[in-house]
């Protein structure tokens, strides 16, 4: 685990390319792919301590795994392509929220069209629910904290690349798009007992000059003024294995 803790610090994209579309490049793949690796090691770290693993399907047909001990469950991506749905309620699995439902909740669609609706056009005053049906804001993967068949917490995952083609600073501002899931994060967690953000990002973060690292901390702390924000952002192999860490105390805390 260590090793895979070291080999997602140490991953970089490749130099950019010149009329690459956005979306086109393949690295984000790959890092996903090192932490579906992660998330298995973890399993069986946990599994190796006394606990039984049983297999879940998630929403999209999306494979996990649930440790349990002693009353108490983490589900953890997987893998390994699950035999059955378990005792897991899906629905806390799922990765894709509706803006239109989201807006329902806060502000309330009537509301969002007396207040933020167009003066003019195609999505003015009732036809501006239009603008947004059917839009989605989607997360990469989550974990759950489950006790005695509650949920007792839902951890979303967020996984970011950057790189440095010149060896000195992160190239680009795609990683700004990174604020716009934290605000949307923001609305989500209100529809758990509990609801944490981890994102997990590649050592670039901490190599090269940006303005990303501190200020996604300082937006975590700002918005710590809400009880239930709780967002981390891990970048080096021992935040991710204090991550890792936090799982086990919680799986097997002397109740």
């Amino acid at each position: 685990m260590e090793e895979l803790a070291r080999e997602l610090e140490e991953f970089e994209a490749s130099e950019s390319v010149a009329s690459t579309g956005t979306g086109t490049r393949r690295e984000g793949a790959k890092f996903e792919g090192l932490m579906a690796d992660f998330w298995d090691e973890v399993a069986l770290l946990l599994a190796s301590n006394g606990a039984t693993a049983t297999s879940v399907r998630g929403p999209g047909s999306r494979d996990y795994v649930a440790i349990e001990m002693s009353g108490r469950v983490v589900v953890l991506p997987s893998t390994t392509t699950a035999v059955g749905r378990g005792h897991i309620a899906t629905r806390w699995l799922d990765l894709t929220y509706k803006v239109e439902d989201l807006i329902a909740a806060f502000p309330g669609t009537p509301d969002a069209i007396e207040r933020y609706s167009p003066d003019g056009g195609p999505f003015a005053d009732s036809n501006y629910p239009r603008m947004f049906k059917n839009l989605s804001t989607k997360f990469d993967d989550a974990i759950l904290l489950i006790e005695d068949g509650v949920l007792r917490e839902k951890k979303l995952l967020e996984y970011k690349t950057a790189k440095s083609s010149r060896g000195t600073a992160i190239d680009g501002n795609a990683h700004e798009r990174l604020s716009f899931q934290i605000m949307q994060y923001l609305e989500i967690a209100t529809r758990y007992p509990k609801c944490s953000l981890i994102v997990i990002a590649n050592g670039a973060f901490a190599r090269y000059k940006n303005k990303y690292h501190v200020n996604f901390h300082v937006q975590a702390d700002r918005l710590s003024a809400f009880s239930w924000f709780e967002m981390t952002h891990a970048c080096e192999a021992t935040e991710y294995l204090q991550l890792v860490q936090s799982l086990i105390d919680w799986l097997f805390e002397t109740r």
